[in-house]
This record gives structure tokens, C-alpha cells and sequence, in this order.
């Protein structure tokens, strides 16, 4: 009976000994020489088709380009050909009709005229009078008719303003007015001053398109690209655009297609970087869409230990068997690196006080998106102290527990990030140019540890494009 008693008084005292006992073993050796990573993924493209509604550019030209031309001062004065020929002349010009082929937009109209005119013989002598005025598409008359029109090509320049170039095409007169001036055809005199008046009317249309510029609107895509993204639990993605290119246009029926390219050399950052590049002067290209952007960044250990600390802070475990039973908080972790393999710095309380430390190698599995250590186990320095101190926290439990907690099935979470980023996405840019587009690929490829945090590659696939109604636009421009 007095050995029992005495072996029951000593497992009590070395019960309560360990419970007060302060654990910590000597610290892993974590100093070796940080590791440089280097980014060895493709340059990362986007290609984002812009199309703008012309319809409300084709209303503006009618508005713009003049509908009558009349001979100076009409009906007051006269225009004289020669010695022998006057006339007056007013032109109704007809709607514009638009069609758009490649990058060149053919623009046509008919306009009707009348023409009021007389002669008069002139000779060395002296001239006769001038005969009574007679006319053709006044009155009862039927209104002669002119058909006319121009090409527009349009390009970009390096400066984002268009650069255009307008080839009027000669007016052809389809009904001759030669009846009443004694057979004298005056319908080219009209045409040429139709001519004239066309090309005033076409240099001033020409001036207000060279006056536009895209830069404007396109600043405001190249910025939205430069602003991080929140990737919860990763950090920030920021796109960094490095080159801009962008396409000549497109005219197909009542719409201009165009495309904006991006050169980009992503990267994931703990805190956001708001430090935005200057817009560079556009090059040209072939049209495009889709973006496929590629990411390699080192994650810090600190944000994957707030992610670790999230499930496990503050549980308590039984560890031990029998009498040895006891009840362990683990108040914290921390996790920190070391070559290939990452320790997590265990912090406890209660039945042990103190710190120990676990090691394992994590390892990624790209087809079920998850991250997971590989023999998580403790350092052999902890191992070796707890034997001597607290060997009940060596049952398993703890290690099981953390190897669980310290897995990230990041599947769902991929999903999440694709919707909320497909928000981003699809939204007002600038009133008249709205944004839209969709990502059908976002998967993180590998995560291997370094000495200061998971150097991870990623992907993420999809298109965008832009959608410009001109007509808002034009509000804002004229």
C-alpha cells in the first residue's frame, strides 16, 4: 500500500511539474540564403475587341455636312462663265448612304438642283443684252438630279487621334439641263460647283474627326488594369501592363471593330501596389482576342500563417493516453521556411506552456486545386526536448490536427474568385463604354516553399471586350 501510495504522490508532482513546465526546444535553423526567384513564365498577352455603333456617327455626319449649296448670294447675283453665260443654281442634297467595307467607309448621296440662267452674244464691238432667264428644275420644272459622294479611311495614330483621309468622288450629273440656253449644256458648271462647295463641307467634317482622340478613353482601361485585385487569401493581383498595341479598325456594316492589346507581367503582392505606369504610344497589330495571363509571385509566410491561425487559434486538444490524458490550447502558429521544407512554430498553453516546433514538406495537387502538407512531423531538436519534458504531445494528435487545419482545398474558393472578378469585368468604364467579358480558366499550377514564403505559378483565361456607344459619346465630344 505505501508504494502505491508513493508512485501515485510522484506521478501527481511530475503531473503538476509538466503542466508548469515551460517547453521550448532550440529554434530550427531557418538562416540559410533567401532564395531568389526568378519569373520564368511567358509574357502574359490581352486582347481586348473594342466595337463602336456607327449609327449615331452616320446620324451626325447628316447633321454635319451640309444639305443645300446655292450659288454666291442667290437668288441676288449671278455667276458668269465667261462673257457670254450666267446662272444661279440651288443643290438639295439628299441623305447620306453609308457602306462600310474593310477599313474604308464609301459614302454616297444624290441631291437635286435647279438652275436659273441667260446668254448673250459678245463680240469685239459690244455685247448684246442679256437674254430673259429661263431655268430647269424650278417651277413645274422636275428638279435635276447629281449623285455624288466620298471615301473615308480612317487610321490610328501613335498619339491614339484618328488620321483620316477623304477622296471625294466626282459628282455625275444624271439629268443635263441643256434645253433652254439654246443647247448650251450648263450641267458642269453646277457639278463643279458643287464640287467646290462638297470639299469645304468635307474638310471641315475631316477637321472635327482628326480632333477626336481615344487616348481619353482608353487611359481609363489601361488604369482599370493597373488596379489590384483582391485575391482573398492570396494578396493583390496586379495585371502591370508593360506594352500597348492596337489594331487599325474595321468597318463592317454599321459597326467599327478594333482591338487593344496588352503586354503584362503579373504579379501577386501582399499589399496593393497603387503606383500606376504612364500609358506608352500605341503599335499596331493584327485583330485579336482573349487574354491568357501568367503569374509567379512568392506568397509571404505571414499571410498563409493568418490563414492557418484562422481554423486552429485557440482550439484545445487531448492529448496522451490513460493518466497521462491532458488538455493542450494551441493559442497560435506561425509559419516559417526553411529550404524546401516549411516549420510551423507551434505556440501552447495549459497542460504545457511554451513553444515547439513541426516540420513537413507542403505540397500542391494542380487537379484538385489543394494544398497539403506532406509528413508533418516534429523537428527533431523539439522532438527531442519533448521526450525529456512533455512526451504526451508526441501521441499524434497534434500533428493530425495541424496537417488538417494546414490544408487549403482552394477549388471553391477559384470559383469564388472567377465571379467576383468577372464583376470587375463587367461594368461601366466611362458613361458610353461599358466593359464585358468572362474568365473560363483561373487555376494556381504549383507552390513550392522558399526561404521567405510559396513561390506560386498561376493562370487565369478568358475575354474581354469593349462595348463604345457613340452616341453618349458624341454628346460628351461636340
Amino acid at each position: 500500500m505505501k508504494s502505491y501510495f508513493l508512485l501515485l504522490f510522484a506521478w501527481t508532482i511530475t503531473t503538476w511539474a509538466t503542466a508548469q513546465e515551460v517547453v521550448t526546444p532550440p529554434r530550427p535553423d531557418t538562416s540559410s540564403q533567401q532564395a531568389v526567384v526568378v519569373n520564368q513564365l511567358p509574357l502574359s498577352e490581352i486582347d481586348i475587341p473594342v466595337r463602336i455603333d456607327l449609327r449615331p456617327v452616320y446620324a451626325f455626319a447628316n447633321r454635319y455636312i451640309d444639305t443645300v449649296y446655292t450659288s454666291p448670294n442667290y437668288p441676288n447675283e449671278w455667276l458668269t462663265d465667261g462673257c457670254s453665260l450666267r446662272y444661279q443654281y440651288r443643290f438639295v442634297r439628299g441623305p447620306l448612304q453609308f457602306k462600310a467595307v474593310n477599313n474604308a467607309l464609301y459614302v454616297s448621296f444624290s441631291g437635286y438642283y435647279g438652275i436659273r440662267g441667260s446668254t448673250r452674244v459678245c463680240t469685239n464691238m459690244g455685247n448684246t443684252p442679256w437674254t430673259p432667264s429661263c431655268s430647269c428644275g424650278f417651277g413645274t420644272e422636275k428638279p435635276r438630279r447629281i449623285d455624288a459622294g466620298f471615301v473615308l479611311q480612317l487610321r490610328l495614330l501613335p498619339d491614339y487621334r484618328l488620321g483620316v483621309t477623304v477622296n471625294r468622288t466626282n459628282p455625275v450629273p444624271v439629268d443635263k439641263c441643256e434645253v433652254c440656253f439654246f443647247g448650251k449644256d450648263v450641267t458642269k458648271q453646277v457639278a463643279s460647283q458643287v464640287k467646290t462647295e462638297l470639299d469645304g463641307s468635307i474638310n471641315a467634317f475631316k477637321q472635327q474627326l482628326e480632333k477626336f482622340s481615344f487616348k481619353p478613353y482608353l487611359q481609363l482601361a489601361w488604369d482599370s488594369l493597373q488596379t489590384p485585385y483582391n485575391l482573398s487569401g492570396f494578396g493583390y493581383l496586379s495585371v502591370q501592363p508593360a506594352a500597348m498595341r492596337i489594331s487599325q479598325a474595321l468597318l463592317v456594316r454599321d459597326s467599327l471593330f478594333l482591338s487593344v492589346g496588352l503586354s503584362a507581367k503579373p504579379e501577386l503582392k501582399d499589399q496593393p501596389d497603387l503606383q500606376k505606369k504612364p500609358m506608352p504610344s500605341l503599335s499596331d497589330f493584327q485583330l485579336k482576342n482573349g487574354f491568357r495571363l501568367f503569374v509567379s509571385q512568392t506568397l509571404s509566410y505571414d499571410s498563409l500563417s493568418a490563414l492557418v491561425n484562422s481554423n486552429i487559434a485557440g482550439k484545445e486538444f487531448q492529448v496522451g493516453k490513460g493518466l497521462l490524458k491532458k488538455s493542450v490550447r494551441i493559442d497560435s502558429v506561425r509559419l516559417q521556411g526553411g529550404g524546401e521544407k516549411m516549420f510551423i512554430k507551434v505556440f501552447v498553453s495549459k497542460a504545457a506552456k511554451g513553444v515547439f516546433f513541426l516540420e513537413g514538406k507542403p505540397t500542391w495537387n494542380p487537379e484538385k486545386q489543394q494544398l497539403y502538407f506532406d509528413q508533418l512531423d516534429y523537428h527533431i531538436e523539439s522532438k527531442q526536448w519533448l521526450v525529456k519534458s512533455a512526451s504526451y504531445l508526441l501521441d499524434g494528435t497534434i500533428t493530425s490536427k495541424l496537417a488538417a487545419y494546414s490544408t487549403f482545398d482552394l477549388s471553391e474558393r477559384a470559383k469564388s474568385l472567377i465571379g467576383s472578378i468577372a464583376q470587375q469585368m463587367n461594368r461601366q468604364l466611362y458613361p458610353g463604354v461599358n466593359s464585358r467579358g468572362f474568365l473560363n480558366k483561373f487555376s494556381i499550377d504549383s507552390m513550392q516553399a522558399v526561404a521567405n514564403g510559396l513561390h506560386v505559378q498561376g493562370m487565369a483565361e478568358g475575354k474581354l471586350w469593349i462595348d463604345v456607344n457613340a452616341q453618349q459619346l458624341l454628346q460628351q465630344w461636340l
